[in-house]
């Protein structure tokens, strides 16, 4: 009579510790930046040994917070990642934050920013034209609360800058990319031929 041996399951070697989403968790809680699956996998695997991606913690992480009853959630935004505060209490919380003044963005600094979403990489040329005033005070706010950056230079005469938007402005609005932007159909390039992106360029945008 042979004996039927039944083989007992085995845990997976795919479950993800309590350890590995505390440290998750504590790395994207006290991170003042977004953080990156590279950023993830260097923290918890720093010597390379990992079992699971990057994508498969915060996966773990989002059902943990749910279990934990914490009232946070996981968000990405662009190719990062960060905590935020659920919607149950962000209401409460957003009306005891203070502003600074600096970050208070005045209409036409707005509408200056919503140019550059919609029509990156555009000139302040362009831009200026549009409204019907210079743009230059309202372009250097936001390049100093790094809502926008310069892309690089027009080949035009002048070589004039090419201005586009942030990670930080991305975030700030809470979008994951570009796309999630209201009618992002209508993004659209500049009409100028030539148009040349460089890298990006650390580089005082011309007064007014």
């Amino acid at each position: 009579m042979t004996e039927t041996s039944e083989t007992t399951p085995e845990p997976s070697d795919s479950a993800i510790s309590d350890d590995k989403l505390r440290l998750l968790f504590a790395l994207l809680f006290s991170a003042p930046d977004l953080v990156s699956l590279d950023r993830i996998r260097q923290v918890l695997y720093p010597d390379g040994d990992d079992s699971q991606s990057p994508r498969q913690h915060l996966e773990a992480l989002e059902e943990w917070l749910v279990v934990k009853e914490l009232p946070l959630s996981l968000h990405q935004v662009g190719s990062g990642y960060r905590l935020l505060t659920s919607e149950d209490f962000a209401e409460v919380l957003v009306a005891s934050r203070k502003s600074s003044d600096k970050q208070k963005l005045g209409p036409a600094t707005l509408e200056v920013l919503s140019l550059v979403a919609y029509r990156q990489p555009v000139l302040k040329a362009d831009i200026d034209s549009i409204r019907g005033v210079k743009s230059g005070s309202h372009l250097r706010q936001l390049l100093d609360l790094r809502l926008v950056r310069i892309l690089g230079r027009a080949e035009l005469p002048g070589r004039p800058f090419l201005y586009g938007t942030t990670r930080e402005f991305l975030d700030k609005f809470g979008l994951r990319d570009l796309k999630e932007l209201p009618e992002s159909s209508r993004l659209a390039a500049p009409a100028e031929s030539g148009v040349k992106i460089e890298a990006e360029v650390a580089e005082t945008p011309p007064q007014d």
